[in-house]
């Protein structure tokens, strides 16, 4: 039992000390404002203010077409994971570099798109 603790307690320490670059702004949104706020001051880890900046106007871009148009908001969700279900069965039919790029880049937009979402939508717990 005491190692299950010990373990978790340093993959927590761990994952507290990764180091927070812009994929990880973009899946915290809170995280992504308190770096904002403190950047004049405290320089973000990976990342500097103008970065943070560019990243911020797109989350918030993101905010407010989901506060405006929920329901298109969760269209654009559909559609992405419908095209990343479509491109994943190409990749397995035939694999090419184009493919796999055009694919990450699908997965990023979702996870910026899910991330706006559980932000603003899901409760707090």
């Amino acid at each position: 039992m005491n190692k299950y603790l010990v373990i978790a307690l340093v993959t927590l320490g761990l994952v507290s000390c990764a180091t927070k670059d812009e994929q990880y702004y973009r899946s915290h949104p809170k995280e992504l404002q308190q770096a904002l706020k403190a950047c004049p001051s405290q320089q973000a880890q990976g990342l500097n203010c103008n970065q943070l900046q560019q990243l911020g106007e797109r989350m918030n871009t993101l905010a407010y077409q989901l506060q405006s148009s929920p329901q298109g908001f969760g269209s654009k969700i559909l559609s992405l994971q419908e095209h990343i279900a479509k491109q994943e069965l190409e990749l397995k039919e035939k694999a090419s570099p184009e493919a796999e790029t055009s694919l990450a880049k699908k997965r990023h937009e979702l996870a910026e798109y899910l991330a706006v979402v559980k932000w603003l939508e899901s409760p707090e717990s």
